[in-house]
């Protein structure tokens, strides 16, 4: 629900239908899978909980970064992400677009 708040997504929010699951990893590889479109948070993600999904789901023709854009990176000191998009490219890019206007 607070992915979805207007105040995150200047360019408006995308007309999508929810899918709560609570595992990243997953909502990572039912993108992957095929049985959703995508999967995103907005909220900061432990690395632990999105690295097998992200592989995963990059290797079945997802775009996976974080909320801005970025290629998700690994062991790194706060061992966090900034959100996780992992969506198809056409989509992913509308989404990215949507978060910065």
């Amino acid at each position: 629900k607070a992915n979805m708040v207007p105040d995150k997504w200047p360019g408006g929010v995308p007309d999508i239908t929810r899918s709560f699951r609570a595992s990243l990893a997953y909502r990572l590889c039912l993108a992957a899978e095929g049985r959703h479109d995508g999967m995103l948070t907005l909220r900061d993600a432990w690395e632990w909980d999105i690295a097998a999904g992200s592989l995963i789901a990059e290797r079945a023709g997802a775009v996976v970064t974080d909320q801005l854009g970025e290629a998700l990176r690994f062991n790194t000191p706060g061992a966090q992400a900034k959100g996780v998009l992992a969506l198809l490219p056409p989509l992913h890019a509308e989404a990215l677009r949507r978060l910065r206007e």
